[in-house]
């Protein structure tokens, strides 16, 4: 290998050694590696020898080593100026089954067939999908498109459905899930305004674990869903610019995708539709739940608000009562201070009899007391 390959992974890189291409590039979930060999299709007799036997003893087993990660996708394209129209049965020779598609590219420019049923290694190392290309008369840049196209849809449609064992594994848990969710809303139908706060309390505390479950969930699911539709959008885009055209007594690539690709991407769409649905139907329990106890909360609020009220008239009622009592007893209290005082004036200077005068002043201080009182209360009031 020479000498100045990168030390640390690039985003891409490419060289040529031996008469062998390299192409090396990183994205974002994966790292693809494209060998190429030029002038690799020999011919047997006047046909071309597509996918020999001996072919994938041909990859350097040192540089495969060296790629890290594990192994997602290996595809193996057979390219060559071939003009013959070629038969069901002569692909059945080349990719030793049936499952295949075939159509025109690029305005007539070659004609591709694909083998989507992937072709085990001997030794059990690759398992390749294979794809025959006959180039028509395509530029060097447009032949470089139309390859690039056909490993990004193939790349494309592999991990557009990673999702689907995964949601085949967590769809038993939220139909689960579903379940527990329609019985609470259910027992929810028969809870009356006049339950207790306790009972409302404890079916919040369900809706709650049922939230719980379904944001897991969604945390499991929703970057790899999310890449199925990003993926399956690309698939879609890559198949419109091959620009197909039908060959007779062949399935298009895009036909064959249609029945093998959209049901699980479908199928990944509506788990996703259905944990965004129960997850809007509890959100909508939640909330209703909250409101009831809140409402149930209001309710003992302004029932223990009226009870205080009560009782503040009542003690405001006690309070005047003593008010009074208390009059009478400062009233008492300051006519016996008067008549001692009397009983030190004399006789001659009093205009009137003494038990007269008490007569009289027990009225006015008691007149004078409760001014005062009514006085001491506004000022009260107004601070």
């Amino acid at each position: 290998m020479p000498s100045d390959l990168p030390t640390s992974p690039p985003r891409f890189f490419m060289y040529e050694e031996k008469g062998i291409i390299y192409r090396y590039e990183r994205h974002s979930e994966f790292a693809s590696l494209a060998i190429i060999f030029t002038n690799a299709v020999q011919k047997k007799g006047r046909k071309p020898d597509y996918f020999p036997a001996d072919g994938v003893t041909k990859i350097p087993k040192d540089v495969v080593a060296l790629f890290p990660g594990d192994l997602i996708v290996a595809t193996w394209i057979e390219m060559s100026a071939d003009h013959r129209s070629l038969l069901p049965a002569d692909l059945e020779t080349y990719f030793q089954h049936d499952n295949f598609a075939g159509s025109f590219v690029a305005d007539h420019g070659a004609r591709v067939y694909c083998s989507m049923k992937l072709e085990p290694h001997q030794k059990g190392e690759f398992a390749f999908t294979r794809v025959l290309v006959q180039n028509l008369g395509l530029s060097e840049q447009r032949t470089g498109r139309l390859i690039q196209r056909l490993l990004e849809i193939e790349t494309y449609r592999h991990f557009a459905m990673i999702s689907l064992p995964m949601v085949n594994e967590i769809k038993p848990q939220l139909t689960k899930t579903e379940n527990l969710l329609s019985q609470i809303s259910k027992e929810m139908g028969h809870i009356g305004n006049t339950e207790p706060t306790e009972v409302l309390q404890h079916q919040l505390i369900q809706i709650t674990n049922v939230t719980a479950k379904i944001e897991k969930i969604s945390a499991l699911t929703s970057y790899r869903l999310a890449a199925t539709k990003a993926y399956d959008a690309l698939v879609r885009s890559r198949i419109k610019e091959l620009r197909e055209t039908r060959i007779d007594n062949f399935q298009t690539i895009a036909q064959f995708l249609e029945r093998r690709l959209v049901p699980a991407v479908r199928t990944c769409f509506a788990f996703q539709s259905r944990l965004e649905d129960v997850g809007l139907r509890a959100q909508r329990s939640n909330t209703l739940l909250r409101t009831r106890i809140e409402m149930q909360i209001q309710i003992q609020n302004n029932a223990l608000l009226s009870s205080m009220e009560n009782r503040a008239k009542q003690q405001l009622r006690l309070q005047e009562i003593v008010e009074l009592l208390s009059i009478a007893a400062i009233t008492y209290y300051l006519v016996s201070l008067l008549s001692y005082l009397l009983k030190g004036v004399k006789t001659e200077y009093l205009h009137l009899d003494r038990d007269t005068i008490l007569a009289i002043s027990v009225p006015v201080i008691a007149i004078l007391l409760f001014a005062v009182l009514k006085l001491v209360r506004k000022s009260m009031d107004k601070e």
